[in-house]
């Protein structure tokens, strides 16, 4: 990530959606924290850092839960869930105009603080409340921030025994491949695809057909894992298996 190496103390001006420290930014909520979770030197710590790292990893789990944060689940802690005051940070606060390109500026709120540990917690805690949180790779176990909106649960780097392949390309080849072997549904459908794309290739099936033929395949097999439920009864679901196999081989 790269994130700048911090100087105490420290002047940060907090927007809606970004935030600057003096004069370089914008960064993303949640970069800071996240740069300090993979290891890179982004300012003074009283000792190794591994104490801060698990205090806001303690935070994190607290109060972003809902964002899955971890690869691995953990109990929130009530005590600090129910009494956030014994986690208050020190710093001065007031509002301020930041210059921006082509206006006079935008209204922010200027922070100041005197140390790295009160800066991560506020810029965690204000990461979380715009739904971006410092997330663990599913595949490597690395840290890589999680934006709003964004699935992934595996980081763009290359994975592990790979040479040019990112966790995220392998950890979603790996959930597919789980997905045919696990459901008769991603089975067929992965039978009929490979025959009429061999059928493409051979020139026995014109492109448009081939795609035409391909987005009702998919629909077809999306709505037959909808009628799959963990309660449906043997039967039923053979027969939902067995139209969608016709289905599937309609041409």
């Amino acid at each position: 990530m790269n994130f700048p190496r911090l100087t105490f103390p420290l002047t940060v001006d907090f927007g809606d959606t970004e935030y600057w420290i003096r004069e370089q930014g914008p960064f993303k909520y949640g970069a800071a924290v996240t740069a300090f979770f993979i290891g890179e030197d982004i300012g003074p710590v009283s000792n190794d850092g591994i104490p801060l790292m698990h205090k806001l990893e303690h935070q994190l789990q607290t109060f972003g839960s809902h964002l899955q944060p971890y690869a691995r689940e953990r109990e929130i802690d009530a005590a600090t869930f129910l009494c956030p005051e014994g986690q208050a940070v020190g710093c001065s606060v007031c509002f301020a105009f930041h210059p921006t390109d082509g206006c006079t500026g935008i209204m922010t709120e200027r922070y100041t603080f005197s140390s790295l540990h009160d800066f991560l917690f506020v810029e965690l805690g204000k990461s979380i409340l715009r739904g971006n949180a410092p997330r663990q790779c599913r595949l490597c176990g690395r840290w890589f921030l999680h934006e709003q909106g964004d699935r992934a649960m595996y980081c763009e780097r290359i994975a592990p025994g790979e040479e040019s392949k990112t966790c995220r390309e392998a950890g979603a080849r790996a959930v597919f491949e789980k997905k045919i072997q696990d459901e008769d549904t991603w089975k067929l459908y992965k039978r009929a695809y490979k025959k009429y794309y061999a059928r493409y290739m051979k020139g026995n099936m014109s492109e448009a057909d081939f795609k035409a033929w391909a987005t009702q395949a998919a629909a077809d097999r999306d709505a037959a894992i909808e009628q799959i439920t963990p309660e449906i009864d043997a039967a039923l679901k053979a027969q939902i298996i067995e139209q969608l196999r016709e289905k599937l081989n309609r041409q």
